[in-house]
């Protein structure tokens, strides 16, 4: 018997918020048991969607599409280069190698992708008119075809060994003309040094060097992945210094943060960042530490709602950090919690500075990857620096986790309740390609894990807010249960190193989310169509709501089971 699962396809680039992961709801809260110079940044420590196509095009035909092999080299290289052109607008991805996949055909439907074989290259079973509209062979691109290709509007994407890329005729000598001129260039191979001197030759200079992992079992992350982008390169030029009116602050909501929310403001007005304090009625010292910064970068304080609720309604709280944004004299604000560090993807570039390069480059809104951090003991001591006493973290790989534009141009006011406070929604909003890192630190004992959830956070829970699928991370959490994670389990962070490894990760979040795209938009035009069709659908109002009504039986349950347990 074939049993056919229906969920929304939810996992393309809608409108610019990002990826998220099918059969990952977004879950509202923290998953626990979950300046530049000249030279290239090594990073320091570890949306409207597009029109459909008219017609059949020639990378789709009628028929089912061979897996995906998992022997692909560089397996998180096409999805990094994919997030980064799309974001730019750009129109055209043209990849030597052949990695583009059939997934991100689907997925990014508004880049034409051309391939160019190598030499000796191996097909496989997938054949290549299934994810490309066309492919050349490097060895006997004509001057005619090269014409066809253009790159000024395209991010070309090259792979290989050093020695085939840079060899005389190698992959880059044989488009170099090509290479010079489009706006991303990235790069995936075994040696960074012999790629670099051959960029360098041509006046070309990474922004971003780092690792990736060679193939889907590299643990080792032994691939190389260098990042040439010619629009920072040019904002990096003629970027002026930060002006002094710049103003960026930090809208901080907080309740029961006493051990962390003293650093948490020091940091951000360390890197000239205000800060603007939402308290929801703590019970414990966060509003007398927080009020102790005022005449020393506090922006402003208050206690939200007017009167003390037994109920946290977030829905409420964001709407209140909406209108608060609005009426700040600032250029760009952010929506932080008091358990957080945010950072830039260029290593010595403060938060304010690294706003402005964005700002500067023509974007409005900024996307995060997610390092959760877990205590390893009971050692941390309420006060101190939580960044420098944690250093074992997971990568954030769910739904809620993949979608954090908590970052944006202060032009008019946004729309936080609808995502749960996930991504700041407003008119002509461009997300920049680059994400920042946002480090988490949800739980920080196993003490202070047990008072959290168990007093400060799920007793307190809008019942309504619950019916509509929010505060589902803790729901596996029992009492008596050990939040203190064992390190081999985790990522040990050891600074610019750490971010380097894992660097398509921590710039776009590529490899984080499985590009599971339904088999039966795999089939072809037919299903490459009517998943377009139905993401469009789900966009609207309408779509929503059927949505919603699909819904219903699991939201009835979880009710059921929340008044089953007396929450």
């Amino acid at each position: 018997m074939l049993h056919v699962e229906v969920r929304p396809f939810s996992l393309a680039r809608d409108g610019g918020h990002g990826l998220r992961q099918p059969g990952h709801p977004v879950q509202h809260g923290a998953a626990m048991v979950n300046r530049t110079g000249s030279t290239a940044s090594v990073l320091a420590p570890p949306t409207g969607g597009a029109a459909l196509d008219q017609g059949s095009p020639g990378c789709y035909r009628i028929g089912a599409m061979a897996p995906a092999r998992a022997d692909t080299p560089y397996p998180d290289v096409a999805e990094f280069a994919a997030r980064v052109a799309s974001l730019y607008r750009l129109q055209r991805v043209l990849d030597v190698g052949l990695s583009w996949s059939r997934d991100l055909a689907i997925i990014y439907p508004e880049l034409r992708a051309t391939g160019v074989s190598v030499p000796g290259q191996d097909l496989g079973q997938s054949p290549p008119r299934y994810r490309f509209g066309r492919v050349f062979d490097l060895a006997n691109l004509t001057a005619a075809r090269r014409g066809r290709l253009d790159a000024s509007t395209a991010a070309v994407v090259v792979a290989g060994a050093s020695t085939q890329l840079c060899a005389p005729n190698g992959s880059l000598d044989g488009l170099a003309d090509l290479v010079t001129v489009a706006p991303l260039l990235v790069i995936a191979t075994d040696d960074t040094e012999p790629v670099s001197s051959w960029l360098s030759g041509r006046g070309l200079e990474p922004e971003f060097l780092g690792r990736t992992r060679a193939h889907a079992g590299d643990d080792e992350r032994s691939g190389r992945l260098i990042v040439v982008d010619r629009e920072l390169a040019r904002t990096r030029i003629e970027c002026p210094a930060v002006p002094d009116d710049f103003r960026v602050v930090a809208v901080m909501t907080a309740y029961n943060e006493e051990d962390v929310i003293g650093p948490a403001i020091e940091k951000l007005i360390g890197d000239d960042v205000g800060v603007y304090v939402i308290d929801n009625w703590s019970t414990d010292r966060t509003a007398e530490i927080a009020l102790g910064f005022e005449g020393r970068g506090l922006t402003g304080f208050e206690r939200f709602p007017e009167t003390r609720n037994d109920r946290f309604v977030l829905r409420a709280l964001l709407r209140r950090v909406g209108e608060v944004a609005a009426g700040l004299q600032a250029d760009w604000c952010i929506h932080h919690d008091a358990d957080e560090r945010r950072s830039g993807p260029w290593p010595g570039l403060g938060l304010r500075d690294s706003l402005w390069r964005v700002d500067q480059a023509g974007f409005s809104a900024v996307d995060h990857t997610v390092f959760t951090y877990y205590p390893i003991d009971d050692t941390f001591t309420p006060g101190s620096d939580f960044e420098g006493h944690f250093h074992y973290f997971e990568l954030g790989r769910t739904g809620d986790l993949l979608l954090q534009i908590k970052a944006w141009k202060n032009a008019c006011r946004v729309d936080l309740v609808r995502s749960g406070g996930h991504e700041a929604a407003f008119p002509r909003r461009r997300v920049f390609p680059y994400n920042f890192l946002l480090k988490h630190y949800p739980i920080r004992s196993q003490r202070h894990g047990e008072r959290k959830i168990f007093r400060d956070r799920v007793p307190r829970w809008d019942p309504l807010e619950r019916a509509r699928g929010w505060h589902v991370h803790y729901d596996g959490v029992v009492p008596n249960e050990s939040f203190l994670r064992d390190p081999a389990g985790l990522i040990a962070d050891h600074g610019a190193e750490t971010r380097a490894l894992y660097l398509p990760e921590v710039l776009t979040g590529a490899g984080l989310a499985s590009l599971h795209v339904p088999w039966w938009a795999l089939g072809g035009h037919a299903g490459r169509t009517l998943s377009l069709r139905l993401r469009a659908v789900e966009r609207t109002r309408p779509g929503r709501q059927v949505l919603r009504l699909f819904a219903a039986p699991r939201v009835i349950n979880r009710r059921l089971r929340d008044m089953w347990s007396g929450r």
